[in-house]
C-alpha cells in the first residue's frame, strides 16, 4: 500500500512541475510561498515512502531458511 502512495506522490510532483510550466497551479490551496516548492514536497515525500518500503519488501517468506541471506 505505501508503495502505491509512493507511486502516486512522485507522479503528482512531476504533474505539478510540468504543468506549472503552463500557468497551472495543482496546488492553489497553499500559501505561495510554500506553492513554489509542492512539486519538490511531494516528490521528496514519495521517494522517502518508497525507500522506506524496499527495504520491508524484500524479505520473501516462501523461501526456505537454509536459502535466505545470512547476516
Amino acid at each position: 500500500m505505501g508503495r502505491i502512495i509512493g507511486i502516486i506522490l512522485v507522479i503528482a510532483g512531476i504533474a505539478d512541475f510540468g504543468l506549472s510550466y503552463m500557468g497551472i497551479n495543482l496546488t492553489p490551496f497553499l500559501p505561495p510561498a510554500i506553492s513554489k516548492f509542492s512539486p519538490m514536497i511531494l516528490g521528496g515525500l514519495g521517494l522517502l515512502i518508497l525507500n522506506g518500503q524496499s527495504s520491508e519488501s524484500n524479505v520473501n517468506e516462501d523461501v526456505p531458511d537454509r536459502f535466505k541471506d545470512k547476516e
